[in-house]
């Protein structure tokens, strides 16, 4: 079975926080900087940890109003990206000042925090599989990285890529042939080796591109 999986919060330890219900949620942002200080590390070119809310009905991204980080009445807006995605600034003396995350939804059902490994730039309707191999391979380093020893040791292998659209898209190898068709699209490096994929293209840019392990 394939699972391409936000990295839930329990799992990465410390940063846990309650759920968000009536509009607004308050959190340090200590524990954010931390995962974004993982990402920044040289072997990474093009992998980050993607912050989100999640509607706890629906699954779906919640919809983010404004989001500010704020010590002792100090604010610094947080921008809010493609998808709904919390663009956290990389700080160290906001988290050493301990500075609260505040960030207010118009969901009126409860919203989870959750993390999402993602690529870092999405700039392209094209990928050459040599592109997405060096991306599997970086998906499987930072997750296992993230994870910590203990942890890694029952984590899935990350097996391929996911690329998440907006609305129904299609797929297409670099040859001209139909791959796949719908609004998350899952490419396996043994598909590649087999099916002699040399890249795939799509009708418009994916929202975001995740692993895809097998579980």
């Amino acid at each position: 079975m394939f699972n391409n999986h936000f990295i839930k919060v329990a799992l990465l330890s410390s940063l846990l926080v309650p759920s968000l219900s009536a509009q607004e949620l308050v959190v340090g942002y200590d524990g954010f900087y931390n995962r974004i200080k993982s990402s920044k590390k040289e072997q990474y070119d093009n992998t980050k940890m993607g912050v989100f809310l999640n509607n706890s009905q629906t699954g779906k991204h919640c919809q983010i109003e404004n989001a500010f980080i704020n010590f002792e009445g100090a604010i610094t807006d947080v921008e809010i990206g493609k998808d709904f995605e919390l663009l956290l600034p990389f700080n160290k003396q906001l988290r050493d000042d301990k500075a609260k995350l505040h960030v207010n939804v118009t969901d009126t059902a409860s919203c989870d925090l959750a993390l999402q490994i993602m690529a870092a730039e999405i700039n392209s309707t094209e990928y050459s599989s040599l592109a997405l191999v060096k991306q599997i391979e970086e998906f499987d380093l930072f997750l296992g990285n993230m994870a910590g020893y203990f942890g890694r040791m029952n984590l899935p292998t990350t097996i391929g890529v996911q690329f998440i659209f907006d609305e129904p898209v299609e797929a297409y190898t670099t040859s001209g042939n139909l791959f796949k068709s719908g609004e998350q699209i899952s490419l396996s490096q043994d598909e590649i080796i087999r099916d002699k994929i040399a890249g795939i293209k799509f009708s418009k840019q994916p929202l975001r591109i995740i692993p895809l392990t097998e579980i």
